[in-house]
């Protein structure tokens, strides 16, 4: 059957840089299985803290004890202090979850950190407290990460209106820098903003703008098939895949629901799926439509789909993957992901089957691959006998 979500998995972490830099969850392969689906850290993440708090608060206790009573007694009971101390702390204080611990430990080893350098303290252990700062500021670009995350993740009018005022923001931004520092610190502002702009809008996986999902839970491959419905392909393709008992995601074009409902009602009725393609296909334009317009090409094609099919999609993929700065908080707000690919025929562009093919197959097909291919072309029915084969026995196949 199709999978039920394609979404990344959080990778569990507590501290902001293991969250936003330490990857993503992966299997306990030595034990052969999956990793519990909750209760447990990111695995580098609680290796790194389980060393570096207990040495840092070793290292308190020596330096509190030194000053209290000498060195002899500091190398002595330094240990069991810190034993001690970590015990009441876990158990007295209660501060609750993973997130909040963290945030106990850091800031309490922190302060004694910047006592330990503002007061000059034991000469070696100067070190620890250096380090621990430098992982405390490590924080900072991560928690702006976070930070924009969630900016990007709010959903419908309010996260319309929230990235217009970081758009604002962020322009006022480049003009502060121009009556600053001149004209060419402005335009070089300026050209990196449209840069980041691009990278966010062409390059169809990026999730700088919000999470884009590439990939499938489970075995096998997902085939998605885009731009219809189609008279003559898809009827022909579902054949195959009847044939081959393998389902995909079909990914339609409101208009042409409406000029070919019964196709649409067939796509459901023989197990597929239908996604959101938006309204009228707006290729050359999608990524500068402003929120309004954005909204009225997503939404109108959910109702159409709904009205002619009698399903409401849950995943939308926007015209050539160029998403603009407002398709995700309108896709969260009517009920769906957003959907990318990890291997397309670029069929649209390019009429030789083979050369298609090849690069559909071109690296090794994995368990969780998006394959992406087009109905509405020259070599669709071609392309679709050579590669539907290949998704049988995927995670998508019938039951």
């Amino acid at each position: 059957m199709i999978p039920e979500t394609i979404q990344k998995k959080d990778n569990r972490a507590v501290s902001p840089w293991f969250r936003v830099f330490g990857g993503g969850l992966r299997e306990a392969k030595a034990e052969r299985v999956k990793m519990a689906p909750e209760g447990a850290m990111h695995r580098a993440e609680s290796v790194f803290l389980g060393i570096a708090i207990p040495l840092v608060v070793v290292a308190a206790c020596f330096d509190g004890l030194s000053r209290l009573a000498g060195p002899w007694v500091a190398w002595i009971f330094s240990l069991p202090v810190a034993f001690l101390f970590m015990h009441v702390l876990v158990f007295g204080l209660r501060v609750g979850g993973p997130l909040r611990a963290f945030w106990a430990w850091s800031l309490l080893l922190g302060a004694w950190s910047g006592w330990m350098i503002s007061g000059g303290g034991n000469t070696p252990l100067r070190w620890v407290a250096w380090a621990w700062l430098i992982w405390l500021v490590m924080q900072l670009p991560a928690l702006l990460v976070l930070a924009w995350r969630g900016i990007m993740g709010m959903v419908g009018v309010v996260g319309i209106v929230a990235r217009v005022i970081l758009c604002l923001a962020v322009h006022a931004g480049m003009v502060g820098v121009w009556m600053t520092f001149g004209w060419p610190a402005g335009l070089a502002t300026g050209l990196a903003i449209c840069g980041l702009w691009a990278l966010c809008v062409f390059r169809p996986r990026s999730g700088i703008f919000g999470p884009v999902a590439c990939r499938v839970d489970g075995p096998g491959v997902l085939l998605t098939i885009d731009d219809g419905p189609h008279p003559e392909d898809t009827p022909a393709i579902l054949d195959l895949l009847d044939e081959h008992q393998v389902k995909a995601v079909f990914f339609v074009i409101g208009d042409r629901v409406k000029e070919h409902p019964e196709l649409a009602r067939e796509i459901v009725a023989r197990g597929h799926e239908l996604g959101n393609h938006t309204m009228t296909h707006p290729q050359e334009s999608m990524w500068v439509l402003g929120p309004w317009r954005t909204w009225r090409e997503i939404a109108r094609c959910q109702e159409v789909i709904e009205e002619v099919a009698g399903v409401r999609p849950r995943w939308f993929r926007a015209p050539v993957g160029h998403r603009n700065y407002f398709t995700h908080p309108v896709a969260a707000a009517l009920g769906m992901e957003v959907v990318a690919w990890t291997h397309r025929a670029f069929d649209t562009v390019d009429p030789n089957v083979d050369r298609a093919f090849r690069r559909l197959v071109a690296h090794k097909l994995n368990d969780g691959d998006v394959i992406l291919m087009h109905e509405n072309t020259s070599i669709a029915r071609a392309l679709a006998k050579r590669i539907i084969p290949e998704c049988r026995g995927s995670g998508a196949e019938a039951q």
